[in-house]
């Protein structure tokens, strides 16, 4: 029956609008937007965050000049800032296609970064994105790129059926943008050495320096792509970073733009190229030439330390993220976060390691904060990020974790609060609490009552890993404004803050001696990070550990041991020194400020541009703010984006037996807070065969349901496919060849939303559809009688679904192709129709055929569950999978069925030979690597 060709075009749906504009998963419509216009800027923020937005437009105007000048470019419209502070996550993201850049207002406190003023690194970084990858673009800003497609599908047996389904896409992209990434991302840190908000301090050299000593770094081809890691991505970041620095050092920065432009030449393909043609040697050369100076630089600032390194013992080595070794009161236990075998930090867990044993037990998992025993021992506490609050933010609350009864208690709920210690006493937690873009320290009662601000920053001040005096008294922390770290203290109970270090160097992660007489911390005053020791009374200070990556985050015992983590080549490792002395003739190390090869009088000058006051630029103060207007939010639209392809859409038509070229364009256009926009897209080919469809979505407040507490993304969609088909038209004497052509129309109006927890997505939604076949005109043979064309509309579908899936796989790198975990999925539908299945009429009361419509109506119920299980000490999983579904009521037309064939491998099973009203399917699938 032709119906069931219109089943396969419900499955080829998701070919045509597989959408490549990023989208987030929670769009917080309870927020009110204010803008403020600038000469160059629009800055789009909440409530909430109007300092940060005033930095930002402030800052944003001053780099304007700076970075468009160097790269002779200037957007051909205002660039949008939007500022975001609903979520306890530090970020940017630059929007090349859109002028778009998004700014997240807390502060990066990165362990793999050092320490820098938030909105000046991150405003100048994302900003350099737009101009020098615009710079770099082949197509212009409004198409990204266009690509080639090639669709194959099943031989189908079935005579009613025109073709079978797709089993085949092949796509091959060609990019309006071929910036690798270590270039993309090294040109926005470096963004231009006159302002260096980004420069090359210790934890960048600490990387780079492992990497180089041990043989590690990574080769050119891996530096063009992310790595699969958190440690994998800095390190994209970080190689880039210094390896643009060497150009613009070895070669002269004009060089930078340069490439840049070069890339931009449709006949560029690659950055090797690119680099030949600005500085006459291929990629390649370059990077040979960079990598081998640095393994002679490195060695030479070295060798004095490698005599002298601290003798340490290892306690956690396994994955790349091991932080906050913190001893328990007696001494022999220590517990730390690590993320193990897991691929990100934000996937780490709480351990424990007996120093008696040697065994190490995973407390519990997710956690990724500093941590603090109780005075007992019988308690952990510590900060973990949730969505479990009102409107799905992702914020920082306090925990404790009782060892003894293997539970975990939340403790506050909203406070955005991090980094607990606990008083000697066991009564009171101090932690770190944030808004705006402003880190404060706190207390409360051991149990979350008595909440109470220590201090009172409101300038973007940033405090960090607040540690409690023995005494009780005092409480010592982190402290930054601009770039690096300092030393302070506040009284427990209130009172002015005093600096104990405050130097060039970058002071963090102190900790008193059990007596209170010293703090141990971690400082580059060296250019290396190593624990220090200070007296508190004589401020004498001592080195207490030399060693090549960097040491931070101490904690010391009763018997002076000291353990802290370590950072290698691998990442941050656990380690144990069990005598914190003072070190009689520490191993030397040359530190370096901005670079290892100083800019030549010569390439400065080709790039010194006097139009600007550089001195001012950097001795900025960011507490002082611009007068702009604030309006209510503009609704400011991205340009609209183009992508053109050309597709060979391999069905064979019956009859025709050709592969059908059929070129297409998808095109969209959302506003700047993505809360409206549509995507949409067409493709035909020389028989006018089309296919169509356009999503409008709207992620605002829907009045009524918002009132109710429901927030809804809402979309409206409509797809339009039509296939032509030769076909022969039986009749009493002869049988005439006719051309048959299907339009199919659907209407679509979804509402999605999560629900209980974000693994768990919900979506209500009403289809309505129209299935027409069209008979064209014919001569009858005899009477050579020309019959008129017909169209037949057989189908006129309406259902009401509802659909709720629950995504439990764990991240990692290899989720898409080896996930590990579950996916749950119940449907259900009522669906109530009308449909002409065997193509009969009736004549109507003026004399007309109508089609004589049955009414089939009915309830549906379908679920699935696969589980995907890794297979101990193996990297291969085994996914076992279950899905069934049923039509409620007595059996309906084929037309309805289920369908579960085009099974890969099964050959002899063409997609629609299996199908029926009800159905029961189960599968296993065993993964393997093919290769590492």
């Amino acid at each position: 029956m032709r119906q069931l060709w219109i089943l396969l075009l419900v499955f080829f749906s998701p070919l045509l609008i597989s959408r490549s504009y990023a989208q987030e998963s929670f769009y917080h419509p309870e927020l009110e937007w204010k803008t403020i216009e600038t000469e160059h800027f629009y800055v789009h923020y909440h409530d909430g965050a109007e300092r940060t937005a005033r930095v930002v437009s402030k800052v944003a105007e001053d780099i304007f000049g700076p970075v468009t000048s160097l790269y002779n470019y200037v957007p051909d419209q205002k660039v949008s800032f939007i500022i975001k502070d609903y979520d306890d996550y530090s970020n940017g993201a630059a929007y090349f296609f859109d002028n778009k850049i998004e700014i997240w207002a807390p502060a990066l406190d990165f362990d793999l970064r050092g320490t820098h003023n938030w909105l000046r690194n991150v405003i100048t970084h994302e900003f350099t994105h737009i101009i020098q990858i615009q710079t770099s673009m082949k197509f212009g800003r409004r198409v990204p790129g266009i690509y080639f497609q090639w669709l194959g599908y099943e031989s189908e047996r079935r005579t009613d059926v025109l073709y079978g389904y797709p089993n085949v896409i092949v796509s091959y992209p060609i990019s309006g943008v071929v910036v690798p990434s270590w270039f993309a991302e090294g040109v926005a840190q470096y963004n231009r050495h006159e302002l260096s908000y980004d420069y090359w301090d210790s934890h960048r050299d600490m990387i780079l320096r492992m990497y180089a000593l041990d043989g590690n770094m990574l080769s050119w081809n891996e530096m063009a792509v992310f790595g699969k890691t958190s440690l994998g991505n800095e390190s994209a970041y970080n190689a880039g970073f210094a390896f643009v620095r060497y150009i613009a050092e070895r070669y002269g920065q004009e060089k930078i733009p340069e490439i840049s432009r070069n890339l931009s030449s449709l006949s560029e393909l690659t950055i090797d190229g690119a680099i030949k043609s600005a500085v006459g040697k291929d990629g390649i050369e370059v990077y040979n030439e960079w990598k081998e100076f640095l393994k002679r630089d490195y060695t030479e600032r070295t060798s004095a330390i490698q005599a002298t390194l601290s003798p340490l013992d290892t306690i956690a080595f396994v994955g790349f993220g091991n932080f906050y070794p913190t001893f328990s009161p007696d001494g022999k236990k220590i517990a730390y976060v690590s993320n193990k075998e897991s691929d990100y930090f934000g996937t780490a867990g709480l351990y424990l390691y007996d120093l008696t044993t040697k065994q190490e037990t995973l407390l519990q998992a997710g956690v990724r904060s500093q941590i603090a025993w109780s005075p007992d021992a019988k308690k952990i506490y510590y900060g973990k990020i949730t969505r479990d609050n009102p409107h799905w933010s992702n914020i920082s609350d306090l925990y404790v974790y009782d060892i003894r009864e293997e539970e975990e208690t939340r403790i506050s709920h909203g406070w955005r609060a991090m980094s607990p210690t606990v008083s000697p006493d066991g009564k009171s937690l101090a932690f770190v609490v944030g808004s705006d873009g402003t880190m404060n320290i706190a207390t409360s009662d051991i149990d979350g009552k008595n909440y109470r601000k220590l201090t009172n920053y409101i300038k973007g001040e940033q405090v960090y890993h607040p540690k409690w005096s023995p005494d009780g008294k005092t409480i010592i922390f982190d402290y930054s404004i601009k770039d690096g770290r300092d030393l302070a203290t506040v009284p427990s109970n209130g009172g002015e803050v005093t600096f104990l270090l405050q130097t060039p160097a970058d002071e963090r992660n102190a900790v008193y001696s059990q007596d209170g007489s010293q703090i141990f911390y971690s400082s580059d005053e060296t250019g290396i990070f190593n624990i220090y020791q200070m007296n508190l009374s004589t401020k004498y200070k001592v080195q207490s550990t030399n060693i090549l990556g960097g040491a931070f985050m101490p904690s010391i015992n009763q018997e002076g041991t000291l353990t802290f983590a370590n950072y290698t080549s691998t990442g941050y490792k656990i380690m144990m020194l069990k005598e914190a002395k003072q070190l009689q003739s520490p191993g030397a190390y040359v530190k370096t400020e901005q670079s290892t090869t100083p800019l030549s009088a010569s390439n400065q000058s080709n790039n010194d541009d006097s139009n600007f006051d550089w001195n001012s630029l950097r001795s900025y103060d960011d507490t002082k703010f611009r007068s702009d207007t604030v309006t209510s939010y503009k609704n400011i639209a991205s340009s609209l984006t183009l992508i053109p392809f050309i597709r060979v859409d391999n069905y064979n038509p019956k009859n025709k037996g050709i592969d059908v070229i059929k070129p297409g364009l998808y095109m969209y256009s959302y506003d700047v807070l993505e809360r409206y926009g549509f995507f949409g897209g067409a493709a035909a080919n020389t028989q006018f065969e089309r296919d169509l469809f356009f999503i409008f979505d709207y992620r605002g407040k829907i009045p009524g349901l918002f009132d109710l507490g429901v927030e809804p993304a809402m979309s409206l969609e409509f797809y339009n496919i039509t296939r032509k088909t030769d076909s022969q038209l039986r009749l009493p004497l002869d049988t005439l060849p006719v051309e048959i052509s299907y339009n199919l129309i659907e209407f679509d109006v979804a509402f999605k939303q999560k629900i209980f927890t974000e693994a768990l997505d919900f979506e209500l939604r009403y289809a309505h559809s129209r299935y027409t076949a069209n008979i064209g005109q014919f001569y009858l043979p005899e009477t050579k009688y020309l019959v008129p064309a017909s169209s037949d509309l057989y189908f006129i579908g309406n259902d009401i679904s509802a659909k709720f899936d629950l995504n439990g796989i764990e991240p990692s790198r290899t989720m898409e192709i080896n996930p590990v975990g579950r996916k749950l999925r119940l449907r259900y539908d009522y669906e109530f129709n009308k449909f002409n299945s065997e193509g009969e009429y009736e004549i109507s009361n003026d004399g007309l055929l109508v089609p004589k419509y049955d009414r089939p109506s009915f309830h549906r119920l379908e679920a699935s569950w696969k589980e995907y299980i890794k297979l101990p000490g193996w990297k291969h999983t085994l996914t076992a999978q279950l899905r069934g579904g049923t039509i409620f009521g007595p059996p309906v037309d084929d037309f309805f069925n289920y369908y579960i064939g085009g099974l890969a491998g099964m050959k002899g099973y063409p997609f629609y030979s299996l199908g029926g009203n009800e159905f029961v399917y189960g599968n296993l699938t065993y993964r393997f690597p093919v290769s590492n």
